[in-house]
């Protein structure tokens, strides 16, 4: 008997939004929450992708601290611009655009609003499109597995809409004999960074996708005798609660960017590093007075599985209170409505299973989504 295997990929699908719904019940024999990892999408996508953890396939942040090697080295030979054209829209973009071409980078792109005069002491992690084989430097992905066994797939992701890659996905199965498909849709996590905390809106969302993979899987049981469908997701989303300025607590200590220390202010993490023991005794000390969040311990990033011995990521990692999001933040300065990248404990970071398969064996975390892929049929 022939057979396809769907596999379904919807960025911030959280268990929160489904639990309580009947999200394909009338098709779902596995329906339950599955742990998160600590970190973004950068982190926890090759997590996926590769079955194993940021401190194996080296990829946490997207930005890490790596002055000697930097993409960006270039633009000290720019940096007697003014910083107010360096860090305008159309200076930021030729930046982007020079770095990106001198490096060869194909993996996702983007400076957010670190400062660019600060962007020579650092490099991205993802330098190959990790959507396509050959996308990871120190292990395999599942892409290269299924070339590797001669599997034919088709990956269909972004810059495609969700609404398009619905589409193609029809049109290929309807037209082309590919027993092996792997669907990323992207726009649910821009959508409930804005209208998390509207209920009607993300359920009138969450109707739309169920419509789609009804079609979907209707369209594809027209044309194989057996169809096999995995959704699942990589992190869930908690509603904004409150907003703390820690950028502007940190500049009240008088140290000097550059010179002192170096900061990278995510959403819900603020990371270190130092060139003096001044500097960190005073940041380090204004931290662990501060209530909005708290410094990571070595023990605590070992067992979320992003300890990086050489301190890349961060010599020190300040985790804000879940629902606690820093603003103004390198990543803008209007706060989301709802976020991820707390702590991974944390109810509303789970992520989901959804599959038409009886799955009986236990999956820690999301990293137990690439057996599943592995073996295109699963456990």
């Amino acid at each position: 008997m022939k057979k396809v295997s769907i596999f379904i990929l919807i960025d911030a699908l959280g268990w929160t939004y489904i639990k309580n719904r009947p999200f394909l019940n009338n098709i779902a024999k596995t329906k339950r929450p599955v742990k998160s990892l600590f970190g973004y999408s950068s982190a926890i996508l090759p997590s996926i992708l590769t079955g194993k953890y940021p401190d194996e396939h080296k990829h946490w942040s997207l930005f890490y601290h790596n002055p000697e090697d930097s993409l960006f080295k270039w633009v000290k030979t720019i940096s007697w611009f003014p910083k107010r054209w360096l860090n305008s829209r159309l200076g930021r973009k030729i930046v982007e655009v020079i770095s990106q071409k001198k490096a060869g980078y194909t993996g996702y792109f983007e400076t957010y609003l670190i400062p660019v005069e600060l962007l020579p002491h650092f490099d991205i992690c993802e330098k190959k499109s990790i959507y396509k084989p050959g996308g990871f430097i120190d292990c395999q992905s599942i892409f290269d597995i299924w070339q590797e066994k001669g599997i034919k797939y088709t990956c269909l992701t972004y810059p495609n809409s969700d609404k398009e890659i619905f589409q193609l996905a029809r049109d290929k199965i309807k037209n082309e004999d590919t027993a092996v498909y792997f669907l990323y849709f992207a726009d649910l996590d821009a959508f409930l960074h804005k209208h998390c905390q509207n209920k009607e809106w993300v359920n009138e969302k969450l109707d739309w996708y169920e419509r789609e993979i009804g079609e979907l899987v209707q369209i594809a049981a027209g044309c194989w005798p057996l169809v096999d469908l995995y959704i699942f997701s990589d992190h869930g989303m908690t509603p904004t609660e409150k907003t703390f300025d820690l950028k502007g607590e940190i500049d009240k200590l008088g140290l000097k960017v550059h010179q002192d220390y170096l900061a990278i202010y995510d959403s819900t993490m603020a990371r270190f590093w130092f060139f003096n023991d001044r500097a960190k005794s005073q940041i380090t000390g204004m931290l662990n007075g501060n209530k909005n969040g708290r410094v990571l311990t070595d023990k605590e990033l070992k067992e979320w599985r992003v300890y990086f011995p050489d301190k890349r990521y961060g010599e020190i990692i300040y985790l804000m209170n879940s629902g606690s999001l820093i603003n103004p933040s390198f990543m803008g300065n209007t706060p989301p409505r709802g976020m991820h990248g707390f702590s991974p404990e944390t109810d509303t970071a789970d992520g989901v299973l959804v599959s038409n398969v009886d799955i009986t064996a236990d999956i820690k975390d999301v990293t137990g989504f690439f057996k599943l892929m592995e073996g295109v049929g699963g456990y």
